[in-house]
């Protein structure tokens, strides 16, 4: 076999490890908000359960803890962006960015159910 084509084998072999193998999170494994409620994992939540739920994250966001993580984030991810000299890695700081901004929003839509 020339390397040439174990380059080709071991691509195809990442993509389906990626693909099949490690990607074991679908759409009914995230909370969703349905006409009938909240689901999560495929299961319908209790109305005690959503009030837990949006109790948890208030107090999470409100949380010491919260504000340092997301400050060293953001700190992290302006930095990063400030330093980058590829485009992979400008665009992997913005990521970081993003990620931020991500949980922030899903929080506040938790604590708005």
């Amino acid at each position: 076999m020339t390397a040439e084509e174990e380059l080709i084998l071991q691509r195809k072999l990442a993509k389906f490890l990626v693909s099949d193998v490690f990607h074991t999170i679908r759409e009914e494994d995230i909370l969703q908000q349905t006409r009938e409620g909240c689901m999560h994992r495929g299961k319908h939540l209790t109305e005690g359960q959503v009030k837990a739920l949006k109790k948890e994250a208030e107090a999470f966001a409100k949380s010491n803890f919260y504000e340092i993580l997301m400050s060293e984030l953001r700190y992290h991810a302006r930095r990063k962006e400030q330093e980058a000299d590829t485009e992979a890695k400008l665009v992997s700081a913005r990521m970081l960015s993003y990620f931020c901004d991500m949980i922030k929003s899903k929080i506040a839509k938790i604590v708005d159910l």
